[in-house]
């Protein structure tokens, strides 16, 4: 009897959320051809154009630039204010690396087209870099009809390398010892009004993922067999292969960000339903003074605290970082002097005040990395 075929989910939940490279890649390690260059043209082509063709779903996410925020206006509540700002962090960042991802593959495709142009390829193997506009174009020219004048968004500022934290500051209390009854009234409007009974807003896309990454997987294994060998071909194959560790933690992350979203609207909902029920906010006068001792805020402090207890569980659930590792195969000479210059102007600028001060230093540890990747891209491919 055959096995059953794995699931998504059977996929995803083996996956990490942060990209990490397979062992195994098709023509790389055991499968390496040593000495000499190989290369059917016409076969790599058309690899190469499959690759371009998984691109036009550029953009089909990006619905997420609009998913947050996930708790409106400041609340004084401190753990689902903090909670619901870093979900709504993440929906954007997502629809950022969903973008950058599919953009990467595109680009891929393209080098790998142009690869099998050249007939300098065993002397020179560096793939080089093409204009991303050039990839619009393309992806425009496949759509059928009334085509827009653009498809790809710019890159995200955290191409090719960069990431962002989910953790809770730590410099803020999470404690309820602050909260009145009224004060709850009014925060109580301010957190989302699903009941967690929806799709989640990252429906579908870590299935999405997982089919890409299968895809990728099998284009590389085309591409193997093509046949194509040599240092273009271990150079196209070693990019392939950091782009699927993307797409894995991708799927990955986006699984536990739906699930914790969707346990935060529940939480949320449980307490528009159950405060005044429980925490009985407006008993008053002989009622409250036969109540031991209890008021409307004390009851609003138990019930608070019980409510944290679960929106801890939302966090638990949680990744806690969202990181791209792509090979930066859209960095061109161009791209790459430009960021440059826009580190180098951030580092030289007058620190006129305290806060550009902490500002610039913020902006600096998360973009010199970038720059690092950027520039390590540009030595390895050219």
């Amino acid at each position: 009897m055959r096995e059953p075929e794995p699931t998504p989910a059977d996929q995803w939940s083996r996956w990490e959320t942060e990209p990490d490279v397979p062992g195994y890649w098709p023509g790389l390690g055991a499968e390496h051809h040593t000495g000499g260059f190989e290369i059917d043209r016409r076969g790599v082509k058309a690899v190469a154009g499959k690759l371009v063709d998984a691109a036009i779903d550029v953009s089909k996410f990006a619905h997420l630039h609009h998913a947050g925020p996930f708790v409106y206006g400041e609340m004084h509540w401190a753990l689902p204010r903090e909670l619901g700002r870093q979900l709504g962090y993440a929906t954007t960042t997502v629809a950022h690396f969903w973008a950058d991802l599919h953009a990467e593959i595109g680009m891929a495709g393209l080098l790998i087209e142009r690869a099998c142009t050249r007939y300098d390829l065993a002397d020179k193997p560096k793939l080089g870099d093409i204009p991303l506009g050039r990839l619009d174009d393309r992806l425009v020219g496949m759509i059928p009809g009334d085509a827009p004048s653009s498809v790809l968004p710019a890159l995200s500022t955290l191409y090719p390398n960069g990431g962002i934290s989910l953790e809770l500051p730590g410099s803020i209390d999470y404690g309820v010892g602050n909260m009145t009854a009224a004060r709850v009234k009014e925060d109580l409007t301010a957190l989302p009004y699903g009941d967690g009974s929806g799709p989640g807003p990252y429906d579908q896309m870590p299935e999405s993922l997982v089919e890409l990454a299968n895809k990728l997987m099998g284009r590389a294994q085309d591409l193997r067999d093509a046949p194509w060998y040599g240092e273009a071909a271990d150079m196209a194959q070693t990019a392939l292969r950091q782009i699927y560790a993307n797409a894995t933690a991708l799927a990955a992350l986006t699984a536990g960000l739906n699930t914790a979203t969707l346990r935060f609207e529940q939480v949320a909902h449980w307490c528009r339903e159950n405060f005044q029920r429980l925490a009985d906010p407006d008993r008053g006068g002989w009622d409250e003074f036969w109540d031991l001792g209890g008021t409307a805020d004390s009851r609003t402090g138990s019930f608070l605290a019980k409510a944290n207890e679960e929106l801890f569980d939302v966090y638990r659930l949680m990744p806690k970082r969202i990181k791209q590792d792509l090979p930066g195969l859209m960095v061109t000479d161009e791209s790459l002097a430009e960021f440059r210059l826009r580190v180098r102007n951030v580092e030289t600028r007058p620190k006129d005040s305290e806060w550009l001060a902490d500002n610039d230093r913020g902006w600096l540890e998360t973009h010199r990395p970038v720059l690092r990747g950027q520039e390590l891209a540009e030595e390895t491919y050219g």
